[in-house]
C-alpha cells in the first residue's frame, strides 16, 4: 500500500496566542505542562486569523557543495539554519494593536508565541516558543475588504529547539 490517507490533517481550527507583554514570562509557571493543561490566561488570543494559509512556518537553509578535481561533488556543507513564521490577523483587538502600534515608527516586537490546531477528531497540537518571536506588521491598511494584517516573525532558536510541542487527544 502506497500511504495511508488517515494520517493526513485536516485542521478544523487553527489559533495564535500572544503572551501579555506585560507578564513577566517564566516557563515552568506560563507553559503547559502536557495537551490536557489549557494555556495559562496570560496567553492572549490574536483573534481570528485568515485560514489559507493559516500558519506558514518557512525553513531556509545554504547548501554547498564541495567538489573535488577528479569526482565532482564531494560532499555537501550546510550552514546557516533559519525559521521564519507567517499568518494573518484579520480582528482589530489588543494584540493587533499591540503589534501593530500604529501611532509609532514601525518596530519589530519580540512577544512568546503559541500555536494551537485541533482536527476533526479532537487531535489538538500545540506549539509553544521556547524563545521570544521578533514579530512584524508591515501593512496597517484600513479598506473596504477585509484582508488582515499579515505578521511575520523571526525564530531564534534555543539550545537548537524553536518549540515546545504537545500533541494528543485530551483526557
Amino acid at each position: 500500500m502506497a500511504g495511508d490517507a488517515s494520517n493526513i490533517q485536516v485542521w478544523e481550527t487553527g489559533d495564535v496566542y500572544i503572551f501579555d507583554p506585560d507578564v513577566e514570562y517564566a516557563v515552568l509557571t506560563h507553559s503547559p505542562a502536557d495537551i490536557d493543561a489549557d494555556l495559562h490566561a496570560s496567553w492572549l488570543p490574536a483573534g481570528l486569523m485568515m485560514g489559507t494559509p493559516g500558519v506558514a512556518m518557512t525553513r531556509q537553509i545554504e547548501r554547498t557543495d564541495v567538489m573535488s578535481w577528479q569526482q565532482g561533488r564531494v560532499k555537501e556543507r550546510v550552514k546557516n539554519p533559519k525559521v521564519d513564521i507567517e499568518f494573518n490577523l484579520l480582528e482589530d483587538n489588543d494584540v493587533t494593536a499591540d503589534l501593530t502600534d500604529p501611532a509609532n515608527v514601525p518596530a519589530v516586537k519580540y512577544r512568546y508565541v503559541a500555536l494551537e490546531f485541533v482536527n476533526d477528531e479532537g487531535y489538538k497540537k500545540r506549539w509553544v516558543s521556547l524563545a521570544k518571536v521578533g514579530l512584524f506588521v508591515a501593512t496597517d491598511n484600513q479598506e473596504q475588504d477585509i484582508n488582515g494584517r499579515t505578521v511575520t516573525g523571526a525564530l531564534e532558536p534555543v539550545a537548537g529547539a524553536y518549540w515546545l510541542i504537545q500533541e494528543g487527544v485530551p483526557a
